[in-house]
């Protein structure tokens, strides 16, 4: 699993598409921890790269 993937579980029944946002160690067992989102298909939106960047430039982000 890396940050970003995207895939698709089946919890009950219901299909569910979950996105890796990133990981950290818990303070006190040391266990790797993920934090993921709960993606609903009928929001997702396919942006070309070369419009995400007209909105979102390098020099203001840092991921």
């Amino acid at each position: 699993m890396n940050k970003g993937d995207i895939f698709t579980v089946y919890l009950n029944g219901t299909m569910m598409t979950v996105c890796v946002l990133g990981f950290y160690n818990e303070e006190y067992s040391g266990e790797e921890m993920a934090i993921i989102a709960v993606v609903d298909q009928e929001n997702m939106v396919h942006v070309p790269l070369e419009d995400l960047e007209a909105l979102f430039p390098r020099r203001r982000f840092i991921n």
